[in-house]
């Protein structure tokens, strides 16, 4: 066997046999999804293992894991807290602080953007537009700016809520600004490299195109924008505007095409691209996810529709099939939660806590189990699971980790 092919294959084995990381919002392709085997679904009358648990304040700010260390961002009087722990044991290895507003507006309030390492480094934003590059081991501050104040950005109104992106030297986020609402900065010392386009800030976060890793995905107040790395060239863009200027969950790639779904009276769409023009393959009112992003496995999304609110209890966990955007199956039971796909397992945060595992398949809404893990309500943050460890951080502050591997 040549060295490099055995190489590969040991590399394939240590990634998803082993356990992977998930060093940014989303996982490392920002698809809500890990490869990563061994997710235990057969437990019986027995319960996962509490390995530990934090209380870190308010906030949705996510779970990161890399190298066996955790990293989300809450916040507590008047400050925003990224904590640094080890993921075996919850020790908290260092905390960056800096002040920000509760800013609750029509929620709770706290923390939004979830932290993204690359390497040696963290980096991080707040709602107001604080960005932070910090040293991984130390929590040192390498540099920082505020993306309004320095970069003429205009703040959405319930606050910046992506993760940074870090491709190529870049660190790549939303501004909203009119006279560049996307920007990429020098990754070691925040210096702009590009800043372009002119729509409002969305609250999700961009990512790179699978289909073509020269372009950048944006969902924005305007819609689905498509940018090019090197320049940051606006190439085309399709409109999905709703109310309040709210697309929030992550655009699902399929193909050369992109399905994106919101809230708001808006509802989804199946936007192809060709030749860098966007047309809608489909439309739907039926297919609302106000802030869950969709996971895909083959050629079948699952997804949750609804929307907080006085009808939260209404909302939907649906298979459909992409193409099409014919739903196979509904199920109530989970509100306005959150869901993450692990191998071939769906693992569904309810808006009030309960962590369910489920098989994705779009035959029939097949539940394995079923366990409450977080107190409260609003419990809107996706689920993480890293290296046998299932993270799962509620929105009054308290932070689970569950050790759910096979053997663990």
């Amino acid at each position: 066997m040549p060295l490099r092919v055995f190489l590969f294959l040991k590399f394939l084995m240590s990634s998803s046999l082993f356990g992977d990381d998930w060093p940014t919002y989303g996982g490392p392709n920002r698809t809500h999804t890990s490869t990563e085997q061994g997710l235990r679904t057969d437990w019986k009358s027995e319960e996962p293992r509490i390995l530990w648990k934090l209380d870190i304040g308010l906030g949705y700010s996510s779970v990161v894991e890399y190298k066996g260390k955790a990293l989300t961002q809450g916040y507590q009087n008047g400050k925003n807290s990224l904590f640094c722990v080890n993921a075996k044991d919850g020790k908290i290895l260092w905390k960056h602080q800096y002040p920000c507003k509760k800013a609750d507006d029509y929620f709770q309030g706290g923390s939004r953007a979830t932290p993204t390492v690359f390497e040696d480094r963290v980096f991080i934003q707040s709602h107001e537009g604080d960005v932070y590059s910090l040293d991984l081991e130390t929590g040192k501050i390498l540099w920082s700016l505020n993306v309004v104040k320095d970069l003429q950005g205009e703040r959405p109104q319930w606050g910046f809520a992506g993760a940074p992106l870090l491709l190529d030297g870049k660190v790549i986020l939303q501004t909203g600004g009119e006279q560049g609402s996307l920007v990429a900065l020098n990754s070691s010392n925040g210096k702009v490299i590009w800043q372009t386009g002119s729509d409002g800030a969305g609250y999700a976060s961009p990512f790179q195109r699978g289909s073509n890793p020269d372009e950048i995905v944006v969902f924005n107040q305007f819609g689905l924008a498509l940018h090019r790395l090197s320049d940051g060239l606006e190439l085309t863009k399709y409109q999905h505007k709703t109310r309040y200027g709210i697309n929030a969950a992550q655009p699902l790639e399929y193909k050369n095409s992109f399905l994106i779904s919101s809230a708001y009276g808006k509802g989804a769409a199946f936007v192809k691209t060709d030749k860098n023009q966007m047309s809608s393959q489909w439309e739907s009112d039926s297919i609302s996810s106000q802030m869950a992003s969709l996971v895909r496995q083959g050629k079948y999304a699952f997804g949750i529709h609804g929307q907080a609110g006085t009808r939260a209890r209404q909302a939907t966990l649906f298979c459909l099939e992409i193409e099409t955007g014919k739903k196979k199956w509904e199920r109530k039971g989970f509100g306005v939660g959150t869901l993450i796909l692990v191998d071939q397992t769906l693992v569904i945060l309810s808006d009030e806590g309960a962590l369910t595992l489920a098989n994705a398949t779009h035959e029939k809404f097949e539940e394995f189990e079923s366990f409450q893990v977080l107190p409260g309500k609003l419990n809107w943050t996706p689920p993480t699971y890293a290296n046998g460890r299932m993270h799962c951080r509620g929105s009054q502050g308290r932070w689970v980790c569950l050790a759910m591997g096979k053997g663990d």
